[in-house]
């Protein structure tokens, strides 16, 4: 009996490598959520839901994800430089070691959100939701944090060089050096 190397159960097919927009949205209406690795650089998925889907490691560079459900979304390790991402829900999304810099999160919901070792460097964050967010280790460096709630969120060794932080709420916050806004 010989070995097939490439086959895969169904529901496990592999998505590496580049992928339109229609394909994408076909293959989630299908109950597909395996985008892992995707190129979707560029792409335009305004008002999209795609909540619960894996796109871990995937190329998200400059996307417009505007309005988009991405709540429960896998995003660890994704590329999300200079995406578009205004007043997306990121709710209890998975965005460990992602890549944000320069991503518009204006107005963003992101409550509960694992941002752990994120690179925000240069993101606007202005009116972003990130109570519960875990941000430690996050590199915040030049980051606009204008109006945007923090309440409960951990900023563990976070890293808030220079970062735009004018009346931002810090209720119950885990600050860098680990002590407690209250």
């Amino acid at each position: 009996m010989a070995f097939n190397a490439g086959w895969l159960p169904p529901g496990w097919e592999m998505s590496w490598g580049d992928m339109d927009t229609e394909a994408l949205v076909r293959r989630y209406a299908q109950g597909d959520r395996n985008f892992r690795e995707v190129n979707l650089a560029g792409a335009t998925l305004w008002r999209i839901d795609l909540s619960g889907a894996d796109f871990s490691g995937a190329d998200l560079v400059g996307v417009n994800l505007s309005e988009a459900n991405l709540s429960g979304a896998n995003l660890n390790g994704a590329n999300l430089t200079g995406a578009n991402l205004r007043r997306a829900n990121l709710s209890d999304a998975k965005l460990m070691l992602a890549i944000l810099r320069g991503t518009n999160l204006e107005r963003a919901e992101l409550t509960k959100a694992q941002l752990e070792r994120a690179d925000l460097s240069w993101a606007t964050l202005t009116g972003c939701n990130l109570s519960s967010a875990d941000l430690s280790r996050a590199n915040l460096t030049d980051a606009t944090l204008t109006a945007a709630i923090l309440r409960g969120a951990n900023l563990k060794q976070a890293k808030l060089k220079w970062a735009t932080e004018t009346t931002i709420d810090l209720g119950w916050t885990i600050l860098p050096d680990g002590t407690v806004h209250e």
